[in-house]
C-alpha cells in the first residue's frame, strides 16, 4: 500500500514537473508571440500615424498655397493675374533662399504700394540678404524700405534696419550719390528723392553682392 502511494506520488511529481515545464514553455511562447504581435501592431499604428501626419501636412500646404494665390489675385486684379503672379513667385523662390510664402508677401507688399515686384528687384534684395546673419529680416527690411519710396519720407530709420543687419547702405549711397548719412533724410523727403536713393542702393548692391546666391 505504502509502495503504491510512493509510486503514485512519484508519477504525480513527474507529471507535475512535466506540467510545469510545459506551462513555462507555453508562457514563453505566448510572451514571444504577444511581443511580436504587439511590435507589429505598434509598427502599423506608427505607419498609419505617419501617413495621417503626412496627409494633414499636404492638406495644410495646399490650403496655404491657395490662400497665397487668392491674396495675389486680389492685389493683382483678377484670378488670371494672380495665377501668373504666383508662377513668378514660385520660380523666384526656387532660385533664392526664401520660401514661397516669403516671396508672395513681398509681391503683395510691393504691389500694394504701387510698385511692380520685378524679378530684378526681388533678386537684388535676396542677394543683399544672403550676406547677412538675419537673411529673412534683411529681406523684409529691404522690401519695406522699397515700399516707402512712392510716398516719400524715406529716412534713416528704414536704412538703419538694413545697416543693422550687415548691409553697408551708407557706404553704397556715399559712393553712388556722394551724400553723407546726415544728408539722406533731406534727399529722401520726396518720392523722387526716395526713388533716387533706392535706385542707387540697388545698383550698389548688385555690383557688390550680385553673385551672393
Amino acid at each position: 500500500m505504502a509502495q503504491d502511494i510512493r509510486v503514485a506520488l512519484t508519477l504525480d511529481n513527474k507529471q507535475f514537473d512535466r506540467g510545469i515545464k510545459q506551462s513555462s514553455k507555453d508562457v514563453q511562447n505566448f510572451g514571444s508571440t504577444s511581443t511580436k504581435s504587439l511590435a507589429k501592431t505598434a509598427a502599423g499604428v506608427a505607419a498609419l500615424s505617419a501617413a495621417f501626419a503626412g496627409l494633414k501636412k499636404a492638406f495644410t500646404i495646399t490650403a496655404t498655397f491657395q490662400d497665397l494665390q487668392s491674396s495675389l489675385s486680389t492685389v493683382f486684379g483678377g484670378l488670371d493675374q494672380g495665377a501668373a503672379a504666383f508662377e513668378r513667385v514660385t520660380d523666384i523662390a526656387s532660385r533664392t533662399q526664401f520660401q514661397v510664402e516669403d516671396i508672395t508677401k513681398a509681391f503683395i507688399q510691393l504691389k500694394g504700394a504701387g510698385i511692380d515686384p520685378t524679378e530684378k528687384t526681388i533678386m537684388t534684395f535676396a542677394n543683399a540678404a544672403a550676406i547677412t546673419t538675419d537673411q529673412i529680416g534683411a529681406f523684409q527690411a529691404a522690401i519695406s524700405l522699397l515700399s516707402r519710396t512712392t510716398a516719400g519720407g524715406l529716412g534713416l530709420e528704414e536704412l538703419e534696419r538694413l545697416g543693422d543687419r550687415g548691409i553697408p547702405v551708407y557706404d553704397i549711397l556715399n559712393e553712388k550719390l556722394g551724400i553723407t548719412r546726415t544728408q539722406i533724410s533731406e534727399v529722401g523727403k520726396t518720392a523722387r528723392g526716395s526713388a533716387k536713393i533706392i535706385e542707387a542702393l540697388g545698383d550698389g548692391i548688385n555690383e557688390r553682392f550680385g553673385d551672393a546666391l
